[in-house]
């Protein structure tokens, strides 16, 4: 049973709506549904504490993991470990729908502080400057390090 209110974030042009909180399983994991617009990519960056599993639910993204693409439609799943450099695009310029699952539950404190409440009404867009800083400054109080400038020249 949920505890708390499901709350929409967006982070890295991907809206991320937090279905399941740690505070909701005791910390034993984090559920969240995002939407892709298109045309999105996470930083490569790793986990040191948490892993993720990402649950194609419509469109379609791309994987990268530790240097290897693996494309993934709807009906499919990732396991990305921690430890394991990875990153995740949306380069369709087509919507995509996926859960991400991240175990134990520390990605939804990280996406608390990196990224921002999206406001009813508001689409998820590319992130400004000011949302670039706040993901680099929180992800090392996560155990996330970024491994590559982000975005390409950022």
């Amino acid at each position: 049973m949920r505890n708390s209110e499901p709350k929409t974030f967006v982070l890295a042009g991907t809206a991320m709506k937090r279905l399941l909180s740690g505070h909701d399983t005791k910390g034993q994991f984090c559920l969240f549904e995002n939407v892709s617009g298109g045309d999105t990519q996470t930083p490569v960056h790793v986990h040191a504490n948490d892993d993720e599993t990402i649950h194609m639910l419509e469109g379609e993204m791309t994987a990268v993991v530790d240097g290897t693409p693996r494309r993934l439609t709807a009906g499919q799943s990732i396991f990305l470990a921690r430890g394991v450099p990875h990153q995740l695009l949306n380069a369709s310029r087509r919507p995509a729908r996926y859960l991400l699952i991240g175990t134990p539950a520390i990605f939804d404190r990280f996406l608390e502080e990196a990224g921002r409440e999206l406001r009813p009404g508001e689409a998820a867009r590319p992130p400004t400057p000011q949302e670039l800083d706040r993901l680099r400054a929180a992800a090392p109080k996560f155990g996330i390090t970024l491994l590559a400038a982000w975005p390409a020249g950022g």
